[in-house]
C-alpha cells in the first residue's frame, strides 16, 4: 500500500467536513437577516396618532392652543389637535388658560377640574368667552377674533378674582365684538348649561306646581315658529318640535300674563333665539332665578328689537 492511498481518506475527510460547517455557518447567518427576521434597517416606528378634540361654551373658534407636539387655532367647530397624554394650554392674546390634559372634549368646568357651573373660575370664563363673541349670539357659536387677541396682549387676569369685571373692562370695550361690557354670571351661566344639557340640575328644582305637565301649542304669527311646551318642573319648560326661521334680531321666549309679553311683568327666558334657524329641536328652558312656572301662564317667540310676537302658547292643563 502507498504513502498516498494511506493519506488520502483522512484528508477527504477533513475537507469535507470543513465545507460541512462553513456552510452550516453561512446559512446561520443568512437566517438570522433573511425573511425569517426582521434587520435592524427594516424596524420602524410608528408615527403617534393625532387625535382631534373640540372647546365648548357653544363651539369656541379662534382660541390659541398649545401641546407639546401641535399648536394652532380652534376651527369653526371648536376643534383643536393632539395626541394622546399630552396637556393643552388654551389662550386668548397673553391670557393663558391653566392646562389641562387633551381629550375629545374640553369645557371651562374640565379646564378648572370641578363638577359645577357655579365655580367663580368656570363663571368668569364662560362670561369672558361669550362676551368676546364677535357677533354676540351664543347659540350659533362662539368666534374669537384676531382683534380681541391683539387686545389681550399684555393682559394677565385672575379667573377666581372678584374684580374680575375691571381686569377685563377696557379688553372687552375693545375687542370689536358686539358686547362692550361683560355679561351677566346669569346669562352666561345660562348659556353654559344649555351647551351642556344639564339645566334643570344647578337650582335643585323642585316639583310642587299644580301646573306640572301643563302644555301649549305656538301660534305661528311669523318667521315659521311652530312647536310645543311642556312644564316639566316648578322652574323647566320643555320646548319641542321647535321651528324658527332665524331671521329677526335679538329674539328669545318671553313669558307673560293672558298674553301680554310687552309689560313689565313679562320675562326674558333662556338666551338668544336668532342667527341660525330650527327645526324640529328640542330645547330645555330654565327659568330665570326667582321665576317659576306659577308667575307666568303665556309664552312667545318675542322679538326684543320690535316688541313683535311672531308665534305664542297659553299653557293649560293636559
Amino acid at each position: 500500500m502507498s504513502l498516498l492511498k494511506m493519506v488520502k481518506p483522512p484528508v477527504y475527510l477533513f475537507l469535507y467536513w470543513s465545507v460541512f460547517l462553513i456552510t452550516g455557518i453561512l446559512l446561520l447567518f443568512t437566517g438570522c437577516g433573511g425573511s425569517g427576521g426582521a434587520s435592524v434597517s427594516d424596524q420602524s416606528t410608528a408615527s403617534p396618532v393625532v387625535l382631534t378634540g373640540v372647546f365648548v361654551d357653544s363651539a369656541v373658534q379662534g382660541l390659541s392652543y398649545t401641546t407639546a407636539s401641535q399648536s394652532g387655532v380652534t376651527n369653526e367647530d371648536g376643534e383643536f389637535s393632539y395626541i394622546q397624554g399630552e396637556a393643552v394650554t388654551f389662550s386668548i392674546g397673553d391670557i393663558q388658560f391653566p392646562s389641562v390634559i387633551a381629550q375629545t372634549l374640553i369645557t371651562p368646568l374640565d379646564v378648572f377640574s370641578v363638577t359645577t357651573v357655579n365655580d367663580i373660575r368656570v363663571s368668569n370664563m364662560a362670561r369672558l368667552l361669550q362676551t368676546l363673541d364677535h357677533d354676540g349670539i351664543q347659540g350659533n357659536g362662539i368666534t374669537i377674533t384676531d382683534e380681541a387677541h391683539n387686545q389681550a396682549v399684555g393682559v394677565d387676569i385672575d379667573f377666581a378674582a372678584t374684580d374680575f369685571s375691571s381686569q377685563v373692562e377696557d379688553l372687552v370695550a375693545n375687542a370689536g365684538a358686539v358686547n362692550t361690557s361683560l355679561i351677566s354670571e346669569q346669562d352666561a351661566i345660562g348659556h353654559l348649561n344649555l351647551t351642556l344639557g344639564n339645566m334643570a340640575t344647578t337650582r335643585g328644582c323642585t316639583a310642587d306646581s299644580t301646573k306640572i305637565g301643563y302644555t301649549g301649542t305656538f301660534s305661528t304669527l311669523a318667521h315659521s315658529v311652530s312647536g310645543m311646551a311642556t312644564v316639566i318642573d316648578d322652574c323647566t319648560l320643555k320646548i319641542t318640535q321647535f321651528n324658527f326661521d332665524g331671521a329677526a334680531p335679538n329674539v328669545r321666549f318671553y313669558g307673560g300674563i293672558n298674553g301680554n309679553f310687552a309689560d313689565s311683568e313679562a320675562f326674558a327666558i333662556g338666551e338668544r333665539l336668532d342667527g341660525r334657524s330650527y327645526t324640529n329641536e328640542t330645547i330645555l328652558l330654565e327659568l330665570p332665578e326667582g321665576k317659576f312656572v306659577d308667575d307666568f301662564d303665556s309664552l312667545s317667540v318675542w322679538c326684543v328689537a320690535f316688541s313683535a310676537d311672531f308665534g305664542n302658547l297659553r299653557l293649560e292643563a293636559p
